[in-house]
């Protein structure tokens, strides 16, 4: 059991192992099938990086891979070249070990300053064509340069590798050095894994520059060691992205998206934080000010035998008016919050509404509704803008079981609403004659409602006002619970 344990754990890197002693074998019987294979599998693995890249690029947001992708492509189109002109292939058969140690320059000029690069382009808006027409230039004119003789020469034969070349390899090692720093930097954005990957990527890179530093021969031994690890750095680059891109595509692709996701889910905490503390801060501003209303009240009790009646009234009006702006806030505060839906007895909850109001309220029929706290503070609203507004005397309540939905109608006896304002009156801050105060009450009990019902008005007969709120049956108050929760969170 030990056994499977430690195999399923280092079976990947037994394998490479195995890979990497079985093309030593191969390198003793032809470097040149050795160096081919290695080159054409670093080819595949970064023409795969830009196929993955380039086809996500819609709906890609991570600007580093789809950058890196772009850059691989020119980057394996010079490694292919390198491929056809290494000593042997008989492809390029009078340039000797140059033109390939030209291309093997170029090649990594290119892949190192693009890695370096590749990490400014995070959280930044790609234009893919852009950088794509500017690869596809710069590399023209590199590849027009070494095959016009203009570029300087890497290798000679007889005595090795070249100043340029040898201060190349450091000069790509320092810069391949430099975005390993830069990736660090920005870690955060990356998958644990993937950062590790590429890191270690760019690290077997460098490696392979330093051992390409010492060759005199390009099938020498040196040669063959910076090849090994430089397999290792592709082979890496495709765990990094071509295998998580396949089996765990967000951790790669869509990482981005959950980073947004992790974001709001912040956001949504900070805001209900300070939405509990504006509601404390509420209630706690009504406690005080009723406090002093109720002071206020009685003192204008005590006062009315030394009282001129105008002031009386200004008085009364005043404390009405601030009473009114408390229950509107108190309202207010809880369209502030989704909260839970709950079944209630709607019968029962009217009549406790109507002990607090000194006309007849006539009580009809029964039904169960899923709704919240808030549909008190609504029914509430209505009958005293009946007596307020309306001038009402006696208002019926009726309600029912209507073509699946709860129906509550509140009918007034009072002068009713004007023509010219009725599509008005939910309005938000909407305010009629003398009386209307905020402007905010019916259209706070709109939104309340809307959270699982609609509401509407119609002419009673003879006179006054019919309000009519329809409830939701319990699958449609579920449906419109999660539309307002995404709402929220947007």
């Amino acid at each position: 059991m030990e056994f499977k344990t430690l195999y399923g754990k280092y079976s990947e890197s037994l394998f490479l192992f195995l890979i990497m002693a079985c093309l030593y074998f191969v390198s003793l019987t032809s470097f040149l099938l050795f160096h081919s294979i290695v080159e054409v599998t670093s080819v595949v693995i970064i023409s795969a990086v830009f196929l993955i890249a380039w086809n996500s690029r819609y709906y890609l947001k991570n600007s580093y891979l789809l950058f890196l992708g772009i850059s691989f492509l020119f980057v394996a189109g010079i490694d292919f070249l390198h491929i056809m002109s290494y000593k042997g292939m008989g492809i390029f058969p009078d340039e000797g070990s140059n033109l390939p140690t030209q291309l093997w320059i170029a090649a990594r000029y290119l892949q190192s300053i693009s890695l370096l690069i590749a990490p400014f382009m995070l959280r930044k808006e790609l234009n893919v064509h852009k950088v794509f027409s500017i690869y596809f230039a710069f590399t023209s004119l590199i590849l027009a340069s070494i095959f016009s003789g203009y570029f300087p020469d890497c290798f000679i034969e007889g005595s090795g590798l070249t100043q340029f070349k040898i201060i190349s390899e450091y000069l790509i090692s320092l810069i391949l050095l430099a975005s390993f720093f830069m990736l660090h930097k920005h870690k955060a954005e990356f998958n644990h894994d993937v950062y590790m990957l590429l890191s270690g990527a760019i690290i077997f890179s460098i490696f392979a520059e330093l051992s390409f530093t010492f060759y005199i021969d390009v099938y020498g031994f040196s040669n063959m060691v910076g090849h090994y690890f430089k397999l290792v750095s592709f082979y890496l680059i495709y765990k990094a992205i071509v295998v998580t891109s396949l089996t765990r595509p967000y951790d790669l692709l869509y990482r981005e998206l959950k980073m947004r996701e992790y974001d709001l889910v912040k956001k949504k905490e900070s805001q209900e934080h300070l939405l509990e503390t504006l509601g404390l801060v509420n209630k706690i501003l009504r406690h005080d000010i009723l406090n002093d209303l109720n002071i206020v009240s009685l003192s204008v009790g005590n006062l009315k035998e030394r009282m001129d009646e105008w002031e009386l009234d200004m008085s009364e009006k005043a404390v009405q008016h601030s009473l009114k702006i408390i229950n509107e806030m108190k309202d207010l505060e809880s369209l502030m919050y989704v909260r839970e839906l709950k079944t209630i007895d709607l019968r029962q909850l009217v009549l406790e509404v109507s002990q607090e109001f000194p006309i007849t309220v006539n009580v009809n029929g029964n039904c169960s509704v899923k709704a919240d706290g808030g549909l008190h503070s609504v029914i509430g609203n209505i009958v005293q803008n009946a007596i307020v507004h309306g001038k009402a005397e006696a208002v019926d309540i009726s309600m029912g079981e209507k073509e699946g939905f709860c129906e509550l109608r509140i009918a007034d006896n009072g002068i009713g609403i004007p023509e010219k304002i009725k599509g008005r009156v939910f309005d938000e801050g909407f305010k009629y004659g003398e009386s209307g105060h905020t402007g905010i009450g019916l259209y706070i009990a709109k939104r309340i409602v809307e959270r699982y019902g609609d509401i509407s008005l119609e002419d009673n007969v003879p006179s006054g006002t019919i309000f009519i709120l329809r409830f939701y049956s319990n699958d449609r108050v579920d449906e419109k619970k999660e539309e307002m929760t995404s709402i929220l969170e947007k």
